[in-house]
C-alpha cells in the first residue's frame, strides 16, 4: 500500500536548510572569537535517495558516510517539493513552496524580491561560490548570484559515461585559490549525479552483481533491465559513476579541506534536492519518495557525534540546538 505524506509534514522539514545557514549568519559572532566565523560547505546531490550509511548495500558512499560518523545522520528528512528547482528554492529561502511564487514551478522564474541565504552570507562578508548545479533549471534574476560565483571552468575527460563534464574537485581548488585571506567561505558543491541518463549496464561492467541487489520495490517488477537500471544509478567505475561519482568527488573535496587546514572550522551539510529519478519516486508525494539523505558535520560543535536524529518534523526554531550543540542543550536525545 502506498502511503502519502501530509503537506504540513513536508513543509516543516527541508525548508530548515536555509535556517541552518541563517543561524550561522546571525549567531556565529556570538559563538566564536576574533571573527573566526565558520566556513560552510553545502553538498547537494541531484536525485539521490540512497547512501550506504542508511543500510543500503547496493551503493557505496564512504565519504558521505564519514560525515554521519563524525556528525549527525537524519532518518526522517523530507523535501517539500520533489523536483529540482523548487526544492532548491526552498533550501535557499526557507520558504514554503506556496510562498515562492514562480520559483515553485519545475521550470521557474526567480522573483527578484526574494534574496537567497547565500546572497545574505555574501553580503555579510562570506566568499561564496558553487560548482556543478546551483539553483536550476530556471530563469535567474539578472546580476544576482543565488548560490555564489560560478566555478565550472575545469572539465573531466569525456568518456562513454553519462556524468557531468565538470571537474568538481578542480573547480573547488580554484575557488579556494581565489578566496581572499582571512575571509570565511560558503561553497555549494552541486553534483549533477545521479540524475539521468545512465550508461546501460555500467553497474555490471564495474563489477556489481544483480544477485547482490538489496533494493527493488515490488511495484517496479523484476525485469533484468530494471535491476540494471538501479545498479547503473549506483555504480562506481573509472572516475566512479552516478551516486558513487558524487561521493568520490566529495571525498576529494573533504581531503582538500584537511590539507588546507580548514576542516575543523567548516560546517558541512550534505543532502539531495529530491529522490531518485525512478517511477513513484521523483516528482511524487509518497513518504518514501520525499525522504532524502541528510547528514551534518561540524567538528567540536555537535555533542556525541555519530548519532542519528529520528524526528519527523524540524521547526526552524529547533535548528539552534542542532547546529550549536556545544553551547545549547537537547542535542543528546
Amino acid at each position: 500500500m502506498v502511503i502519502g505524506v501530509s503537506r504540513l509534514q513536508l513543509n516543516n522539514s527541508m525548508k530548515q536548510l536555509a535556517a541552518f545557514l541563517l543561524t550561522i549568519l546571525l549567531c556565529s559572532t556570538l559563538l566564536t572569537a576574533d571573527d573566526q566565523r565558520p566556513n560552510i560547505l553545502f553538498v547537494c546531490a541531484d536525485d539521490m535517495s540512497h547512501a550506504s550509511c542508511y543500510g543500503h548495500a547496493f551503493v557505496s558512499t564512504p565519504n558521505f558516510d564519514s560525515l554521519a560518523t563524525q556528525g549527525l545522520r537524519f532518518t526522517r528528512m523530507y523535501t517539500p517539493s520533489s523536483k529540482c528547482a523548487p526544492s532548491r528554492a526552498v533550501m535557499l529561502t526557507g520558504r514554503n513552496p506556496w510562498q515562492l511564487d514562480a520559483a515553485a514551478n519545475h521550470k521557474p522564474v526567480w522573483p527578484f524580491k526574494f534574496k537567497s541565504v547565500v546572497e545574505a552570507l555574501t553580503d555579510s562578508g562570506y566568499f561564496s561560490g558553487f560548482t556543478g548545479k546551483g539553483w536550476n533549471p530556471g530563469v535567474h534574476p539578472k546580476g544576482r548570484d543565488l548560490t555564489g560565483v560560478e566555478y565550472n571552468k575545469w572539465r573531466v575527460p569525456k568518456t562513454s559515461l553519462k556524468v557531468s563534464p565538470f571537474d568538481y574537485t578542480a573547480n573547488f581548488k580554484e575557488f579556494m585559490r581565489d578566496r581572499p585571506d582571512g575571509k570565511p567561505f560558503f561553497f555549494w558543491y552541486g553534483a549533477k549525479e545521479p540524475h539521468r541518463g545512465y550508461e546501460f549496464k555500467s553497474g555490471v561492467k564495474a563489477g556489481k552483481r544483480i544477485e547482490d541487489l538489496d533494493f527493488l520495490p515490488s511495484f517496479w517488477g523484476e525485469a533484468e533491465s530494471v535491476k540494471h537500471d538501479i545498479l547503473d544509478y549506483a555504480v562506481e567505475i573509472e572516475y566512479a559513476v552516478e551516486v558513487e561519482y558524487f561521493d568520490r568527488h566529495l571525498g576529494d573535496i573533504l581531503n582538500l579541506l584537511e590539507e588546507l587546514g580548514e576542516a575543523d572550522n567548516t560546517l558541512i551539510i550534505a543532502t539531495s534536492d529530491n529522490s531518485m529519478p525512478f517511477p513513484r519516486y521523483k516528482g511524487h508525494p509518497h513518504e518514501f519518495a520525499t525522504r532524502i539523505p541528510f547528514v551534518v558535520k561540524w567538528p567540536g560543535k555537535i555533542l556525541n557525534p555519530g548519532r542519528e536524529r529520528t524526528e519527523r518534523k524540524h521547526a526552524v526554531t529547533k535548528r539552534y540546538p542542532l547546529v550549536f550543540g556545544s553551547s545549547l542543550p537537547n542535542l543528546n536525545r
